[in-house]
């Protein structure tokens, strides 16, 4: 029995550039990343989504062409080459927090194998301490924690003036409870997550730390 969504996925896959349809509009592909206007009730939304249709970035702009504006600049930013560091500076730091070890190696390795240097722990309240210590460019937090959720991160890293500027990136196989539980990271992830898309939403934040 075929699957109706991966019919849909597919051939959303092969859309053209400038697809347009009755609620999206298809601006870019680059690998399995995808970039759509969506007609919202303020604006447009800007989305990027995985090689399964599902968003993980979403910025909102009041006009159509502003819209196509930031799906250009991100459309730059994913095909650029991150900069290297200068001499003597340090190569990007990540914090990975994830209770599985598994994944928190994947995402680790992922990260390493793009120049990040990538630190793993599994406990919601020392990725608040270490956040805080060592002021990383990038955070990856897993929803389901053994201590707080990574919701729960998230507050905590944005009520604090030392944290609240850092991206953060969320991982979750209940992206829907996550977003009810009023998470504040800059990306929601849905597991099972593609590496090469975790790659590509890490390497956004990281050039976007790196050009400020």
């Amino acid at each position: 029995m075929t699957n109706p969504l991966s019919d849909v996925t597919e051939a959303y896959r092969r859309a053209p550039r400038n697809l347009v349809t009755d609620s999206w509009t298809s601006l870019w592909l680059h690998g399995s990343t995808s970039c759509v206007m969506v007609t919202g009730s303020t604006g447009f939304d800007v989305e990027l989504r995985n090689g399964a249709g599902m968003p993980f970035l979403r910025k909102n702009a009041p006009t159509a062409d502003a819209a196509r504006n930031e799906a250009e600049y991100l459309r730059l930013m994913l095909e650029s080459d991150a900069p290297g560091p200068s001499p003597g500076d340090l190569k990007p730091f990540a914090l990975v927090v994830e209770d599985d070890p598994d994944s928190c190696d994947a995402f680790t390795e992922a990260l390493k194998s793009i120049g990040v240097r990538a630190m793993g722990l599994a406990n919601g309240r020392e990725a608040v301490r270490l956040a805080k210590a060592l002021i990383p460019d990038l955070i990856i937090v897993d929803y389901c924690l053994p201590d707080i959720s990574g919701a729960e991160v998230c507050r905590r890293l944005r009520s604090d003036p030392e944290t609240e500027p850092l991206p953060v990136i969320a991982i979750t196989g209940l992206p829907d409870a996550l977003r009810e539980d009023g998470c504040l990271a800059d990306a929601i992830l849905a597991k099972p997550c593609r590496l090469d898309t975790f790659v590509a939403a890490s390497r956004l934040f990281l050039r976007s730390v790196a050009t400020r």
